[in-house]
């Protein structure tokens, strides 16, 4: 309000002490939120983790790379791969029911398909249809840890897939002893 005699403006002022007062309480009210929601995003999380065999890789489905419908199993398995462009010695990394890593300096294109021989220890060699589904050979060599290429099991006879499915049960079998 204006003092129309004196031109001086009298209006009640808040106190500084109850302005810093109330933005604390506020400030923390929001903290405190915060603070709420990322526990309770971290512990939804963590109780909803697949508690399987730790050398398997769980087969939720959160993010690209998790679409697979079989968990992985790390090996490191020797491979030799038939291919167009003539034979490549090679290593698988992790393996699976579907498909499998694998590591090489030339990874194919994409839905080129192969026939790859796998060599796992303790048993004999056996022969797989393969194509491959994707490859980090566009990624820069300081960002790649194993140049390589992701492939997956195609027209496999019962036999084949079941061959497969024994030996990656007899190479869990033998991590567990």
């Amino acid at each position: 309000m204006i003092d129309l005699d004196t031109g001086a403006c009298n209006y009640k002022s808040v106190d500084s002490t109850t302005l810093v007062n109330s933005l604390g309480i506020g400030g923390t009210i929001f903290a405190g939120f915060v603070v709420l929601w990322f526990l309770r995003t971290y512990f939804r999380r963590r109780m909803t983790k697949n508690p399987s065999n730790s050398m398997l890789v769980s087969p939720q489905k959160t993010s690209w790379g998790e679409k697979r419908q079989h968990p992985r199993l790390a090996v490191s398995w020797p491979a030799q791969m038939e291919t167009s462009q003539g034979p490549m010695r090679v290593q698988l990394k992790d393996i699976s029911l579907g498909g499998a890593f694998v590591v090489c300096q030339n990874p194919l294109p994409l839905t080129e398909q192969f026939h790859i021989t796998i060599s796992a220890p303790s048993q004999e060699p056996f022969r797989l249809n393969a194509e491959v589904v994707w490859s980090n050979i566009n990624v820069p060599e300081d960002n790649v840890i194993n140049r390589g290429m992701g492939i997956r099991f195609i027209q496999n006879t019962d036999e084949n897939r079941n061959r497969l499915k024994h030996v990656i049960m007899s190479h869990l079998e033998e991590k567990m002893e």
